[in-house]
């Protein structure tokens, strides 16, 4: 997955972020938002789309490794 930094100082929820420092996020939808406010380093569709894709294939292993 492409790597998602920081573009400013920021805090989300109780996490504080410096710019450039790389943030973990799995939810689709923050890291839209966060792309859309500049809180990140520009993302294409491109890279949003690939990134949205690997969360979804992570959460569909996650979910088949509890059936093991």
């Amino acid at each position: 997955m492409k790597s998602i930094k920081a573009a400013i100082n920021f805090t989300l929820g109780k996490n504080k972020y410096i710019a450039g420092e790389e943030i973990k996020i799995d939810d689709i939808n923050l890291i839209n938002k966060l792309n859309e406010n500049g809180f990140i380093e520009p993302l294409s569709y491109e890279d949003l789309t690939l990134i949205e894709r690997e969360i979804k294939n992570k959460k569909n292993n996650e979910m088949e490794g509890n059936y093991l």
